[in-house]
Parts: structure tokens; sequence; C-alpha cells
């Protein structure tokens, strides 16, 4: 835990609450990095100040996108989990739902990359995109499984692949935040499965 880094989620917090999104530092489950209802942000407080940078950034990244498209947004999630049910007879349908709910987590990003930006936190953004798009891998893993990866190993294993060069990491483009009205929303969990997590 940096004083960099909580500079930089300080920053991104107060961000937040100019923008009418609260945020709060709470004792959440291990798995658990956060929860977020398109008006508060609970973040786990026992998490280091640079994932709760880059997860704070993402899920105001995500709030901004409910906001804007709130009915679109959340059929999106349940096209995702009604393809599941029936991956295994209907994979087209499954992998089309996934593609469009990959697109949304890389919008949120760009967003994310964005405020980073906004806020004077550039250097932080190369460890933000390589964090987020091996999250995203994870939470790919995990949709197509059934099954959540550990994530220090997953991240572990990722960044192995990222420094031999057998994986690639693109920039999200950063996308201009609109204007927005924050809007509340189904509750949407941020996990990180731990080795002790069921």
């Amino acid at each position: 835990m940096t004083t960099s880094f909580e500079y930089c989620y300080q920053a991104i917090g107060e961000w937040a609450v100019a923008h009418g999104i609260q945020v709060r530092e709470e004792a959440l489950p291990p798995g658990k990095a956060g929860e977020f209802d398109g008006i508060l942000v609970r973040m786990n407080r026992a998490y280091d100040a640079e994932e709760r940078s880059y997860y704070l950034a993402h899920a105001l990244g995500s709030i901004i996108l409910w906001s804007l498209n709130k009915t679109d947004v959340a059929q999106l999630f349940i096209d995702l989990r009604d393809a599941k049910t029936e991956k295994a007879i209907n994979p087209i349908r499954f992998e089309a739902a996934l593609g469009r709910y990959r697109d949304f987590e890389i919008a949120a990003s760009e967003l994310a990359v964005s405020l980073l930006n906004q806020l004077g936190q550039c250097d932080k953004v190369p460890r933000y995109t390589n964090f987020m798009w091996a999250d995203l891998g994870a939470m790919t893993e995990f949709h197509r499984t059934d099954t959540a990866p550990v994530w220090s190993t997953f991240l572990e294993r990722w960044n192995s692949d990222v420094a031999s060069g057998r994986r690639q990491v693109m920039p999200f483009g950063p996308k201009a935040i609109p204007p927005f009205q924050p809007l509340h929303i189904e509750r949407q969990e941020i996990l990180q499965r731990q080795p002790s997590d069921p």
C-alpha cells in the first residue's frame, strides 16, 4: 500500500462524491473486493490501495454506463444469465451474450482510464490496464466454465505470460466521460476469488 496509490484512491473517491456517488470502506468477505448499486460503492477495506483504486475506477465506469442506458445494460446481464443456462445446447447464443458482456466491461475500463487521466494519474494507467484485462480474463473463464479461477494464481500466470511475450495487453482507448446522473440499480458485486474461498 503506497502513498501514491492512497492518493489515487482518495482522488477517485472525491470525484465520485462530486458526481453524486458515495464511497465507503467496509469489512467485506475476502473474495468480495466491493459492490455498488449506482449511488453507493462499498469497497473492501482489507484490499490494498492499488486494488481498491482499480476496482473503484472500474465500478465508476460501470455506473456511468448504467446511468446512461439502464434498460439496455440490465438486459445485457439478463441475457448472459439466460444464455448460460443453455450454453451446452446453444453455444452461439452464449458466446454472443458473453461478447456483449465483455464489450460492456471494456467500455467501463475505457471510462476508468479517462478518469485516471483526468485526475492526473496517467502513470497508473498501464498497471490498471494489465490488472483489468486479467480481471476480465478471469471473469470470462468463470462464465465459460462455471468455475471461478483462484485470483492470485490466475494473476500470477497472466503476468508471467505478459512478461514472456506469450500474451499481449492492448491499451484501453480512453472514452470521454459524458454528463450523467447516477441511478439506483440492482446491486453489482465485485468478486475476486481467493485460495480459501469455497
